[in-house]
């Protein structure tokens, strides 16, 4: 890997938290389908853990072995 690969971590933080609204959003739709509940989705519990999931990940991000 170069330097040219290396992406910076606000993309990282950013990829990652478009990854966990995706699955959330896919997550709460199952479970309303499922259930047959269409009100009171947890949407809001989704996008907080997805700014702590894209902030988290861009604080600390994963390490690389040499």
């Amino acid at each position: 890997m170069n330097s040219r690969t290396v992406r910076p971590r606000w993309w990282l933080g950013l990829r990652n938290a478009a990854c966990f609204l995706l699955a959330g959003g896919l997550g709460i739709l199952a479970y309303a389908a499922v259930t047959h509940r269409t009100g009171g989705l947890p949407w809001g519990g989704a996008l907080f853990g997805t700014v702590v999931c894209g902030a988290l990940s861009a604080l600390f991000p994963r390490r690389r072995r040499p």
